[in-house]
């Protein structure tokens, strides 16, 4: 008895008829659905937004290491990673800035880590707040972040490859489509954002090379002002704001704001010692350390005058250290309208930065 084997071809499997069709159809409608929402998106002025996290810094971080004494580091929280612009660095010189700038935390464990890194030989510039220089930071982004790096990146660990590729992939697909932003899902952000008729679009955006941009058009002011100062005071003089006129809230907080007493500098000073310290070991390896203090206006800049008085905190560190730049003695850099009182308009950012490297290319380089 001749007993017929069954075989198969791969081709057979393959979608056939109806059934390509059906495949054809679903694809297309796919690609039509996230055209359709990406354009939407974009018309109502959300643009793609990288998520600043863990793993993109360290990519960056691993990067400071290799490059040497070729790399301009850039460390220090919000102000760093909005006002410079590292197109213009790179335009204008031979060095590769890296941003490890992490928003809302302190720059003092980033430059204890790199202070322990023998391979950091390069240029440093530090975005100087007086309230972060201080011995002990506790509970700070910043401090996870550089565990995460040491974890992952440092050593040749098996799973750092895999971590960034996976990062690479992420990034790429954030930094070009609005659906993902900020590593959202489309889903969310379609429901969130596509039928909103109430927001200009995202005002703040990252980028893969984690500089950020902010596009001040899109924000209501005065509201979005107020809401930093209060931030910025750390007290809520006028809870029932929407009640209230600016003339009323710019009274209220001047009023609060000159009352302000100095903060004690005990803790700064423990502060400055260790931030020189560091300095003194970057330094011995043949790197160089910039400390600038970055332009503050309106409120802001009289909440900090009132409690960081210059000459009980800058002036001291400009004593112990002669790298040092102060916005304040430069016209070419405190001529720029903060509109936040905190931080630049990404249109100012480029001529920010060329004052900036003219400056230090005068002074130390």
């Amino acid at each position: 008895m001749i007993v017929h084997l069954s075989t198969s071809n791969s081709n057979d499997r393959l979608p056939t008829g109806h059934w390509l069709k059906t495949w054809i159809f679903i694809i297309f409608g796919i690609l039509f659905f996230i055209i359709f929402f990406e354009l939407k998106l974009r018309d109502s002025g959300w643009v793609p937004s990288v998520v600043d996290s863990p793993q993109l810094w360290s990519i960056h971080r691993k990067s400071a290491s290799k490059l040497g004494d070729k790399a301009l580091i850039l460390i220090g929280a919000s102000r760093m990673q909005l006002d410079i612009d590292l197109a213009t660095i790179r335009n204008s010189s031979s060095i590769e800035p890296v941003q490890l700038a992490i928003d809302g935390s302190s720059f003092m464990p980033v430059l204890e880590d790199l202070a322990s890194d023998r391979d950091i030989k390069g240029t440093i510039i530090i975005s100087t707040s007086m309230h972060n220089i201080k011995p002990k930071t506790i509970g700070d982004a910043s401090i996870q972040w550089v565990k995460y790096y040491n974890k992952y990146f440092k050593q040749n660990n098996f799973i750092a490859p895999y971590k960034n590729f996976d990062n690479e992939i992420k990034s790429y697909v954030e930094n070009h489509l609005a659906l993902k932003l900020e590593g959202a899902m489309p889903a969310t952000v379609i429901l969130a954002r596509a039928f909103d008729k109430f927001t200009l679009g995202n005002y703040l955006v990252t980028n893969n090379d984690r500089s950020r941009d902010a596009d001040y058009s899109k924000v209501i002011m005065p509201d979005f002002y107020i809401k930093r100062v209060k931030r910025h005071f750390g007290e809520d003089l006028t809870p029932d704001e929407n009640n209230i006129s600016y003339e009323r809230f710019l009274k209220t907080y001047q009023n609060a704001i000159e009352a302000l007493k100095p903060v004690d500098n005990k803790v700064f000073l423990e502060g400055l010692d260790l931030l020189l310290e560091y300095i003194h070991q970057i330094e011995s390896r043949g790197g160089k350390v910039i400390l600038v203090r970055f332009p503050t206006d309106k409120l802001i800049r009289e909440i900090d005058q009132k409690r960081y008085p210059r000459n009980i905190f800058w002036d001291v560190i400009a004593k112990k250290y002669n790298r040092t730049i102060h916005y304040a003695d430069y016209p070419e850099l405190s001529r720029f309208n903060l509109p936040d009182g905190s931080h630049l308009d990404y249109r100012d950012k480029q001529a920010f930065t060329n004052s900036l490297l003219n400056i230090i290319q005068r002074k130390f380089l």
